[in-house]
């Protein structure tokens, strides 16, 4: 559970103090099928608050796999000033003053709670197993591990099928997917920093109609009629500007609906691909660049990045939480 208490940015006033509450399933762990996972809470009361509903649904678009929505309640406690419960009747639905501060406030919740580590405790997994509730206590759904420092507790071990890197952590195993791994990297850098460079020739695109070209545009690529049904495009975000297939990426560009489908088709297409060799030193540098991403959980498309295994868990298969002596494989004083 993230709490955000007396949080800068929340609603104050002399009446007290604003404060957050939330409970949030992991996105590669616990979703549904329909937006009614929802729920709210107004000072100790169930309440429906339409537009803090839709900010938790588009914060969390990008960590979910497609057509599925998020499990989460949040419990605000608002001062009486900043609430008007007479635009509702029946007093079920309720409207905020400061929204735009409490949809912050969420935003802010929801990012701090994705940001952490995504090695979970051995009591931790066990519990992330088990269908979470919104009743579940706080320190039953706390992901966070043992160690402080998140960026050194994975050590990576092999890669296997050129696919995966397994790696070793203090609590058990882990399996990563190299390519959404690195996608979530790349997604995260392109977010922080859209660079659009100049083409050194023109890529001439054929039959791309209005809103391709408006959304080329949007983008903030250089696109200029060069004749019937051509388009001659002078620059490209700076990632696929050197690669042989530039132009394909562009017109896959275009057909996206807004910047935020084009930085996850560009992360996708740039990321590292399955079945490229790496060596030792490649997967340490991309287990630290993963680990210290803002949502490790899901790729942008939403699938799950890891593959935990605790030791706890190889124990018992093993059958190894009940048997004690030198015969059994375990060594003794």
């Amino acid at each position: 559970m993230a709490r955000t208490p007396e949080r800068a940015g929340t609603p104050t006033d002399s009446d007290g103090a604003g404060r957050l509450d939330l409970v949030l399933g992991l996105p590669d762990r616990c979703h549904r099928r329909r937006p009614d996972g929802v729920g709210l809470a107004l000072n100790g009361r169930p309440v429906q608050i339409p537009d803090l509903e839709e900010t938790v649904l588009q914060a969390l678009r990008r960590s979910l796999p497609r057509d599925r929505y998020p499990v989460a309640f949040l419990h605000l406690h608002a001062p009486a000033a900043h609430i008007d419960w007479h635009r509702s009747p029946d007093k079920s639905r309720v409207y905020l003053r400061h929204l735009d501060l409490w949809q912050g406030a969420v935003k802010d919740a929801i990012a701090a709670t994705l940001t952490l580590n995504p090695i979970p405790s051995g009591a931790g997994q066990q519990r992330l197993q088990q269908l979470i509730t919104l009743a579940e206590p706080a320190a039953a759904y706390s992901p966070a591990p043992e160690t402080q420092d998140p960026i050194l507790s994975l050590r990576a071990v092999a890669q296997v099928h050129n696919r995966y890197i397994l790696a070793e952590h203090p609590a058990g195993l882990c399996l990563v997917e190299q390519h959404i791994a690195h996608e979530r990297v790349l997604y995260e850098a392109l977010c922080d920093r859209w660079a659009i460079v100049p083409l050194t020739t023109p890529l001439v695109l054929p039959d791309l109609d209005d809103a391709q070209v408006a959304q080329l545009q949007h983008l903030g690529l250089t696109v200029e009629p060069f004749g019937p049904k051509l388009w001659a495009v002078r620059s490209a975000p700076a990632p696929l500007a050197p690669r042989p297939d530039c132009a394909e990426a562009l017109v896959e560009l275009s057909r996206e609906a807004d910047l935020v489908g084009a930085l996850v088709a560009t992360a996708c297409r740039t990321a590292l691909r399955n079945g490229t060799p790496l060596t030792p030193e490649a997967m340490a540098e991309l287990l630290a660049a993963w680990q210290r991403t803002r949502h490790p959980q899901t790729c942008p498309h939403g699938r799950p990045i890891c593959l935990t295994l605790n030791e706890s868990s190889l124990a018992r298969y093993f059958r190894r939480h009940w048997v004690i002596g030198k015969s059994h494989g375990l060594e003794t004083p």
